[in-house]
């Protein structure tokens, strides 16, 4: 009589096989999904700041400072005299954390850019940054967080309070990252 199905030794050897396999693969595809995300908000900041600089460049002036997403400045036409847009075919619709990327003008005294001081004087003029809401942070510096990354990508360290990218130790944060300072 021939053999039909597997033996119970078998089925435990091939089940083990795939959690091996499972526990090698698994760690690795979740961290390049996130590597994945700080790549696209990187990208997606450089596109929103070269968008913003020809939007200056075309006009003189920058663009309103946005208070709810998407900014809209870049993509349509506002009325600015010399506007020779559109300078993002669109806005990003949300970062990749599902939070939002803003446009925003501000003193470093104000609290949308957390009080940070960006070139270590206390008579910093205006500073223009594009904040991105709800990126996963931390309570210490650490170049393992999504916060941390996106600082190492723009400042080559963890810094939160040099550079060109600032945020709070929270989780989740705001990341504020550079535009453009008076």
């Amino acid at each position: 009589m021939g053999r039909k199905g597997f033996t119970l030794i078998e089925l435990i050897v091939v089940i083990a096989i795939i959690a091996i396999l499972a526990a090698i693969i698994a760690p690795n595809a979740f961290r390049a999904i996130e590597k994945a995300k700080i790549s696209a908000t990187v990208e997606d900041f450089r596109s929103i700041k070269t968008g913003a600089m020809a939007y200056y460049a075309d006009t003189g002036t920058w663009p309103a400072d946005c208070a709810a997403s998407p900014c809209t400045a870049l993509v349509t036409n506002d009325g600015t005299a010399g506007w020779d847009g559109p300078y993002l075919e669109k806005w990003p619709p949300e970062a990749k954390w599902a939070g939002v990327y803003l446009l925003r003008r501000a003193a470093d005294s104000d609290a949308i850019v957390g009080g940070y001081d960006w070139d270590g004087t206390a008579a910093t003029p205006n500073v223009r940054v594009v904040s991105i809401s709800s990126v996963p942070g931390a309570t210490a510096l650490s170049s393992t967080t999504a916060a941390g990354r996106i600082d190492i990508s723009f400042d080559g360290s963890t810094g939160n309070t040099a550079g060109s990218v600032r945020y709070a130790l929270t989780n989740p944060t705001t990341v504020y990252i550079l535009v453009s300072r008076d």
